[in-house]
Order: C-alpha cells, then sequence, then structure tokens
C-alpha cells in the first residue's frame, strides 16, 4: 500500500500542478488582454485629450486674431476721441461743430451763387 498511495499522491501533485500552470497561462492571458485593452483606453483618452489641444490651440489663434483686430480699431478710437477731447477743451460742442460746418456750407453756396443761379435757370 505504500507504493500504491506514492503513486497516488505523485498523480495528485502531477494533476495539481497542470491545474496550477493552467491557472498561470490563463492570468498570463488576461493580463496580456488587460494590458492590451489598457493600452486601447490610453491611446483612446490621449487622441481626445490631443483634438482638445488641437482645438483649444485654433481658439487662441482666433482669439489672439481678433485681439489684434480690436487693438487697431481702439488705435483709430483714439485719435479720434483725443480730436474730441480737444475740442471741448477749447470749448467747442457738437453744436459749434455742427454751426463750423454749416458756416462752411453757406459760404461755399453764397461765393457760387451766380453759378448755382445760372446752372438751375438752364443757361
Amino acid at each position: 500500500m505504500m507504493i500504491g498511495g506514492l503513486l497516488e499522491a505523485t498523480q495528485n501533485m502531477q494533476r495539481d500542478i497542470t491545474e496550477i500552470r493552467r491557472d498561470i497561462k490563463e492570468s498570463d492571458s488576461r493580463a496580456a488582454l488587460s494590458y492590451e485593452q489598457s493600452e486601447h483606453r490610453a491611446a483612446a483618452s490621449r487622441s481626445k485629450i490631443y483634438a482638445k489641444t488641437d482645438e483649444l490651440v485654433d481658439r487662441v489663434t482666433a482669439t489672439e486674431a481678433a485681439v489684434s483686430k480690436l487693438n487697431d480699431d481702439m488705435a483709430s478710437v483714439k485719435e479720434v476721441t483725443a480730436e474730441v477731447t480737444r475740442w471741448k477743451l477749447m470749448g467747442l460742442g457738437a453744436l459749434g461743430v455742427t454751426g463750423i460746418a454749416a458756416g462752411a456750407i453757406a459760404s461755399a453756396v453764397t461765393y457760387f451763387w451766380t453759378d448755382i443761379w445760372r446752372a438751375l435757370r438752364g443757361g
């Protein structure tokens, strides 16, 4: 019985070792699959981040262009504002500017009145 018991114990050990090897192989294959899936998820995540970064770069570029245009527009606004401020410092308001313009037009009409009248009469 001793040899029969040893043989049975050896067979049981072989079966256990075979099961352990199979479990290790399955574990390795699951780990490899898990690693591959993890890599795919990481690549997809990186792809999304790169797309968002590209979108952000485009938006920043558009913002820089808009700010540059706004700065150019503001330069011309500053010139006009400075001129109006100068008029106000001289005591000349909107009514004064309108009066000067009307005076200039009236002077031109008065100066060229004979020519205008002649053109209107057809002669």
